[in-house]
């Protein structure tokens, strides 16, 4: 058994969707203090205003209790959000305990993994992740392996480069999609962001914003692929 004080660190808040939430159900802080500690979670009005003013984030059982008290959907209350296995559980609704049970591992090695955002199995466990995470796509997947960095990273040195053709390897093995795919979306993300011009040895400069969605744009943005050889895929020990 985990201990939360070891675990949680706080989850995505949304504070004004709390806050619209409570007014549509006409319930006031110390209505909903009140309600929480029927849920096991015991705290006072000025939590509750603290959570909506953006001083405090809920802790993962307060979230939990908090929707439950407002009637709402836990994801309705966290906001747009990266992709990540704390993020993607919550959403839904998934305990760590039967987040692991669900993928066929134990709540020690979820936690683990969740810890440290990089997903890795075998095909049959990463094909039950997707189905029980709602059906990921293919980026949320690479991202909750932990190579979302490392894409961007890639990207970037292309971008100022322009040595497409020096990257599409580390990109295809990141993606673990087709390699003639990843070259018609590199081609397709080279033409939207010409070369900068810089030596291969110089830093890469950031990506300009959106940059990455645009990438995944050119892919086709697909569906989670479990049996593609991503970075989940790769060893434990290997970034």
């Amino acid at each position: 058994m985990t201990h939360p004080q070891e675990l949680d660190t706080p989850p995505p808040f949304d504070p004004g969707a709390a806050r619209a939430a409570r007014e549509v159900m006409a319930l006031t802080p110390e209505r909903v203090a009140a309600t929480l500690a029927s849920y096991g979670v015991n705290v006072l009005p000025k939590h509750v205003r603290a959570w909506e003013d953006s001083s405090v984030a809920p802790t993962e059982d307060e979230l939990v209790a908090l929707a439950r008290t407002l009637a709402v959907p836990v994801a309705q209350l966290m906001g747009p959000t990266a992709a990540t296995l704390h993020a993607l559980r919550l959403r839904a609704g998934l305990t760590r305990a039967q987040a692991g049970k669900s993928v066929g591992m134990s709540e020690a090695t979820w936690t683990r993994m969740e810890q440290t955002n990089r997903w890795r199995a075998d095909e049959r466990r990463t094909e039950a992740l997707v189905r029980v995470l709602g059906g990921l796509s293919h980026r949320q997947l690479v991202e909750v392996s932990g190579a979302a960095d490392e894409l961007a990273e890639l990207l970037a040195r292309g971008v100022s480069d322009g040595r497409w053709q020096a990257h599409l390897s580390a990109v295809t093995e990141v993606l673990g999609v087709r390699r003639r795919r990843v070259a018609q979306a590199l081609e397709g993300f080279g033409a939207e962001f010409p070369p900068a011009g810089a030596k291969p040895d110089d830093a890469p400069a950031p990506l300009p914003d959106g940059a990455v969605d645009r990438f995944w744009h050119h892919l086709g943005d697909p569906p989670a692929d479990p049996f593609a050889p991503g970075p989940w895929r790769r060893p434990p020990g290997r970034r």
